[in-house]
């Protein structure tokens, strides 16, 4: 029975449904409604699919907007408020939901359970089911498959992968195309059949594995950044005490064929980096696995925002100022630049811990209206630097990147520009008698506990 969903598959004439229309699943749905197939999108928030009814777009995704409208006009991309019609009406499901983690830091898995739960209630013969959300080591085969496989034979009358996602919100048009594919498998025929359906939207490589693998490679990826960047922001702290600028190390050190340091930054965020290292130390149905290296970096990553704080306060205090006396204009909630997910932003307890101290806090993100409690402006301009004591970089947007360092002489006194990102040019801000701070550079400014060495 395969050889007939394969022959669909490879003549584009296969219908897809997607559940979970969120930064995987949207670009997924439509990149495959490009390459030709008719697909069907699911979310159980129904304002995301009346949004994309508009042709609108729920989330910053660079050329997400003109797809949608293609696809939806060319009858390609359809979403639809009835899974019953969606899972009907398909030959090929791919679900992907969220797994984020418990406050206790733990996996939590209800939403992939509620969507296996409801797949699980329809006849899935002949049918290709694929989960492309992160998932805890062991899934796909203790929760997933006894759920999708009742009653029916496993690689004979439903066939069923795990095809992790490797896209990065911002560029995730085009990443999907050019990113290899991993297909986890527990039968040959599921494997070739995801295998048939993948090559079809990317121009790169596609490996085949067992499940299990598939499940850890997509963590340990995440993971391996997650303890790279910590190791960088450790580093760069120490130059801190060395006055030594991190940005000039990394050059010097990345000429070495065999390093590749990351840069510092305030932190970490988004939907993977902050919660996969737990799924990975965390399987399915076991115990929690310890792991002091990934343990730590984590803990290192989730102080940078506490450790921007500490840098910007004495900067403060070297000019006689409090927090408590002075307001800090924060640039960018969103995690990361040209994106308008704020999920685990960097943002979310600097400006926290900043009003905890009685600091008064602007904000301004042009990509999304989250604040975190700070006070919200529509434009960045003289009239508002000129109440504003201190300036602090977190979102690397490239509106950002093209502001004109002159602006900021309107603050009050000598500006203190904070750029965690580095995207502004320490000299030119240096040269127009403002401070300028970084993560591992104190630049013209005296950190009051630093140490030269």
């Amino acid at each position: 029975m395969h050889e007939i969903l394969s022959k669909k598959i490879q003549n584009f004439h296969s219908k897809i449904c997607i559940i979970g229309l969120g930064q995987v699943g949207l670009p997924t749905a439509l990149i495959f409604s490009k390459a030709g197939y008719k697909v069907f999108g699911y979310d159980i928030n129904t304002s995301i699919l009346e949004l994309l009814l508009k042709k609108r777009s729920p989330f910053e995704e660079k050329g997400l907007k003109e797809l949608i409208t293609q696809t939806i006009e060319n009858k390609k991309f359809e979403p639809n408020f009835s899974l019953n019609n969606c899972i009907e009406n398909c030959d090929i499901i791919i679900v992907c939901v969220a797994t984020p983690t418990t406050s206790d830091v733990l996996p939590n898995l209800s939403f992939l359970e509620n969507a296996i739960n409801s797949i699980s209630k329809f006849d899935l013969s002949e049918k290709l089911i694929i989960i492309e959300s992160s998932i805890p080591p062991g899934t796909f085969k203790k929760l997933v498959l006894p759920k999708i496989t009742n009653n029916i034979s496993l690689g004979k009358n439903v066939w069923a992968a795990y095809v992790p996602e490797r896209l990065s919100p911002g560029q995730a048009l085009s990443e999907i195309k050019k990113t290899p594919r991993i297909i986890g498998q527990e039968d040959s025929n599921s494997g070739n059949l995801a295998k048939s359906l993948y090559q079809n939207i990317t121009n790169s490589e596609i490996f085949i594995t067992e499940s299990t693998t598939a499940e850890l490679s997509k963590l340990v990826e995440n993971t391996f950044r997650d303890v790279n960047i910590a190791f960088a922001n450790e580093i760069s702290i120490i130059c801190e005490k060395y006055n030594v600028d991190f940005g000039d190390l990394v050059k010097i050190c990345n000429s070495h064929p065999r390093v590749n340091l990351h840069m510092a930054g305030p932190g970490v965020g988004g939907p993977c980096l902050p919660k996969d290292p737990y799924l990975l130390l965390n399987p399915i149905n076991g115990n929690t696995i310890e792991s002091k290296i990934i343990s730590e970096s984590r803990k290192i990553n989730d102080l940078m925002p506490l450790h921007i704080s500490k840098l910007v306060t004495q900067a403060l205090e070297n000019q006689n100022k409090t927090l408590s006396d002075s307001t800090i204009i924060i640039l960018g909630t969103a995690y990361k630049g040209n994106v308008s997910d704020t999920r685990y932003s960097p943002s979310k307890e600097l400006i926290h811990d900043l009003q905890q101290k009685q600091c008064s806090v602007l904000v301004y993100d042009p990509l999304t209206d989250e604040s975190f409690g700070g006070e919200r402006i529509q434009f960045l301009d003289e009239k508002t630097l000129s109440n504003c004591d201190a300036l602090i970089i977190i979102s690397d947007h490239d509106e950002f990147k093209k502001i004109n360092p002159s602006l900021f002489q309107s603050m009050i006194n000598k500006p203190i520009i904070v750029d965690t990102k580095r995207i502004l040019n320490s000299d030119d801000i240096e040269n127009l008698n403002m401070i300028y701070i970084s993560v591992g550079y104190l630049g013209n400014s005296v950190i009051s506990n630093s140490e030269e060495i």
